[in-house]
């Protein structure tokens, strides 16, 4: 019996390695993407037109059929075959592209401009309305029942008969029971829109005539020179008084969140709040933020914050009426003066004060130029006529 030879033996064993093939096309596939075994070319054919299909549909009513030699004719019906074979978006990953990113980061970068914000062309966005032009109608609000309100209150004097020589005293106790009359009721605010502004404006009139009975000499002027010096100075008296109020929320760990608060002035206005933002300045409320700190590091007694007042007042009405009113004023704010010095030195025995003295008027000197930055806005958003309502009398309320 004859052996077999040796190169039967030798014969290496042949290992058949199966390829799989792509179930979109039937070319050489790559692996598995988005539910199917693919090659790279339908997965990446997928990935671009699954969610957004923008091309047109089929020509032959969706009955393309196979693909021939690899390659579809008809895109609407390769991609329905992805569908077909469980190709899903489960695993599509968005906003990874740094070219969105970088869109993203130059919108919040770059400001709105003046053309954006108010929809016209740069061409004419400085050319005035005709005054007889439907757009240009505004309404007119009569704040003159402010002034009455306030009259009256002058005419009825202090509500409490307070005996001090010194009227820095009796301001400081006016200035508390006023404004703060009970700390431990805390009232919250969610919208802020035509009645509640109203409400507001008349509030902080009707505290600063108040507050303005209880200094004697302010009583003995004439009605008509008392009414003229309120509507000047409420303004002035309201910045404080809330810095005042907001560094005492602060120190009792009180916050305001203006994110949770509705702001509607669409009474006044065509535009939103958040787009009169364009207009505020950019560090805004960091110059708040400083100003509610520096009263909280200076922490000044009801005197001190009356003395506050009537200088950052009297002062307010010394520059807007030059001559007798003007005289008046700066009597007002030299006997004022004095009198702080014989509280510091008689009541605090303290007559070195100078340096209490320069925080103070540094605080008033920041709240002047807010003051004034609101008037120049005020007249900027006039120019680009912003809001559709005027007031009178006319520099009674300045909008910004």
């Amino acid at each position: 019996m004859s052996k077999p030879s040796s190169s039967e033996h030798s014969c290496p064993s042949l290992t058949i390695t199966a390829t799989k093939n792509c179930q979109v096309c039937g070319k050489l596939g790559h692996g598995k993407h988005f539910g199917a075994f693919t090659c790279r070319a339908c997965a990446a054919f997928f990935r671009r037109f699954a969610q957004d299909n923008n091309f047109r549909p089929c020509e032959k009513y969706k009955i393309c059929g196979l693909p021939k030699n690899g390659w579809f004719d008809c895109k609407s019906c390769r991609l329905k075959r992805c569908r077909n074979l469980g190709m899903t978006m489960d695993n599509f990953q968005f906003g990874r592209d740094p070219y969105v990113s970088t869109i993203a980061k130059t919108q919040n970068t770059i400001p709105t401009t003046v053309d954006i914000f108010l929809g016209k062309p740069s061409l004419i966005i400085y050319c005035a309305r005709q005054s007889g032009s439907a757009d240009h109608f505004k309404f007119n609000v009569d704040l003159h029942y402010l002034l009455e309100k306030a009259e009256k209150v002058l005419e009825k004097g202090p509500e409490t008969i307070t005996y001090s020589s010194n009227p820095l005293e009796k301001l400081s106790f006016g200035l508390r029971k006023i404004c703060w009359p009970d700390t431990s009721t805390i009232k919250t605010v969610t919208k802020f829109a035509r009645d509640e502004t109203f409400a507001l404006w008349e509030d902080e009139i009707l505290k600063a005539a108040k507050w303005l009975t209880y200094f004697d000499d302010f009583q003995m002027l004439s009605m008509q020179l008392k009414t003229e010096i309120v509507k000047s100075v409420w303004n002035a008296f309201s910045r404080l008084v809330r810095m005042a109020s907001a560094a005492m929320a602060r120190k009792s760990e009180v916050f305001a969140d203006y994110k949770k608060m509705v702001f509607d002035i669409s009474w006044c206005s065509n535009y939103t709040h958040e787009q009169l933002e364009f207009f505020n300045n950019q560090d805004f409320q960091e110059e708040c933020d400083d100003l509610i700190q520096a009263v909280i590091n200076l922490d000044p007694t009801d005197v001190e914050l009356s003395y506050m007042l009537s200088q950052l007042c009297f002062h307010q009405v010394a520059k807007k009426y030059p001559g007798a009113i003007q005289e008046i004023a700066e009597k007002f704010q030299e006997t004022l003066s004095n009198h702080l010095h014989s509280y510091y030195v008689e009541i605090l025995n303290n007559p070195i004060s100078s340096k209490r003295i320069a925080c103070m008027m540094k605080i008033n000197n920041l709240i002047e130029k807010c003051i004034y930055r609101d008037k120049v806005r005020s007249e900027l958003k006039k120019v680009f006529d912003i809001y559709y309502v005027t007031y009178s009398p006319p520099d009674f309320i300045v909008q910004s």
